[in-house]
């Protein structure tokens, strides 16, 4: 059976991801409460594992964090190749500014936190809370890979640990705000969260043995796969430059090996832009693109790279980093959910609440997941809301970038002498931003430029 190898784990990942979905769909209090299938089947599978039952079976955290890796890039090449187009005219500043300044503030609280309860821990365990609050497990297992050696190992546990408990603090604080927010609306309350595909698509029938969309993964699949060699080939020739610089050449590849779903992003859109001016000079290219398909492998990269990251926890990573968990958790999530309601109700002339359950959702969890709760007050998305927070979000990541340069110092500075002011300047960085964006939004909100 030695053959089946690494086969074995994407069997487990698929089993469980149809297990959760059945209870997702059938067992009433987990329909009750915004939480993706994804990561209830992660659960199941930690739940069953040695980690909770001595005997069980055991699972190789670094198998596991690999599929998490790659699962990553994959997705996020997958959506990057989509021909969809986004109307990005409209003004979603404040939108943007209040999504970063969250951010901003979520990395002050965990750096603070940390600091001043766990100094013994590296602050990139602090710094991990909005990452995986604010992007999801995705940046924050990508982040905690890059700091696991400093973070003992368990970096991509830990990342995938905060974005756990965003996502459960975010269904289950946020399904209890719209329930509240309903009865003072007098809106019938929605009774069941499921996160069903609502994307259709036609599939033209050529012959009785050949569907046309079979060729079309296989166009999809080998172009993904054409880019992510590309990405390989990047890092194999840096590798090789950047190892003889001794430890800053180390760091800098360390980064760059962290940030591969980066570089795979960059190949795409040269890949599209190739395929632009082919198409400009008269040639039919349209049977390499299909953003049906391509928003179904996406979403199953996403959703193994979900569920593969929550069975990176072990018992030993909850036995160090446990109370540390709960506490920033605890508190981040509780100054999240305090901040966004004051500021959405400062800065919104309009759909104070909507604004509140969506934004709350997706700082908290995904995108989707603040969405799903937006469905809550506004069921058929016939506000703006929807569309201001999948472009606010595009806009935050812009503003957001001195904040990754403030969370990647501490990581620059470890183990030297600077260490502890790298991790001061972190700490003032992130509050420094955060008061920034807080002035700009109240004034903002007293002249009257916010919708």
């Amino acid at each position: 059976m030695d053959n089946w190898g690494i086969i074995i784990y994407f069997i487990l990942i698929g089993t469980l991801l149809f297990v959760g979905k059945l209870l997702k769909r059938y067992v009433p209090i987990l329909n009750r409460i915004v939480l993706p299938t994804a990561l209830l089947g992660g659960v199941i599978g930690l739940l069953f594992s040695s980690v909770f039952i001595p005997g069980s079976y055991v699972i190789d955290v670094d198998v596991m964090t690999s599929i998490v890796y790659h699962a990553l890039a994959l997705g996020f090449i997958s959506l990057t190749l989509k021909r969809t187009k986004t109307d990005n005219k409209k003004k979603v500043w404040s939108t943007g500014m209040l999504i970063t300044s969250t951010y901003a503030l979520q990395g002050f609280i965990g750096i603070l936190l940390v600091l001043l309860f766990f100094s013994d821990k590296f602050v990139g365990a602090g710094m991990l809370l909005p990452l995986g609050f604010g992007q999801g497990p995705g940046l924050a297992t990508s982040f905690g890979r890059m700091w696991s050696d400093m973070l003992n190992g368990y970096g991509v546990a830990l990342g995938a640990s905060y974005a756990f408990l965003g996502f459960v603090f975010g269904g289950t604080i946020g399904v209890l705000a719209i329930n509240i927010l309903s009865r003072k609306k007098g809106i019938e309350k929605t009774k069941r969260y499921w996160d069903d595909s609502v994307q259709k698509t036609n599939i033209q029938i050529d012959t009785v043995k050949e569907i046309s969309v079979l060729d079309g993964l296989t166009v999809q699949v080998v172009v993904i796969l054409v880019i992510y060699g590309f990405v390989w080939l990047t890092l194999f020739l840096l590798e090789g430059i950047l190892l003889n610089l001794g430890n800053i050449g180390e760091t800098i590849f360390n980064l760059l090996s962290g940030f591969n779903f980066i570089l795979g992003i960059a190949y795409a859109l040269i890949y599209k832009l190739i395929v632009r001016a082919i198409e400009k000079r008269g040639k039919n290219l349209n049977f390499v693109t299909n953003d049906y398909i391509l928003s179904n492998i996406s979403s199953l990269s996403f959703n193994f790279m979900i569920t593969g990251a929550v069975l990176t926890i072990t018992i030993d990573f909850l036995t160090e980093f446990g109370w540390l968990l709960i506490l920033v958790t605890a508190v981040g999530g509780f100054a999240t959910l305090f901040y966004i309601r004051y500021l959405t109700q400062k800065i919104y002339h309009q759909y104070k609440d909507e604004y509140f359950v969506g934004i709350f959702g997706m700082l908290t969890g995904v995108a989707s997941t603040g969405i799903a709760l937006l469905k809550g007050l506004d069921r058929n998305l016939e506000s703006p809301v929807a569309e201001e927070l999948v472009l606010g979000s595009g806009t935050a990541i812009t503003m957001a970038l001195p904040l990754f340069g403030f969370l990647m110092l501490p990581s620059l500075g470890y183990g030297q002498s600077y260490e502890s002011l790298f991790e001061l300047i972190a700490l003032i960085g992130c509050f420094t931003y955060f008061v920034a964006m807080f002035i700009i939004l109240m004034v903002r909100s007293k002249k009257g430029k916010t919708e």
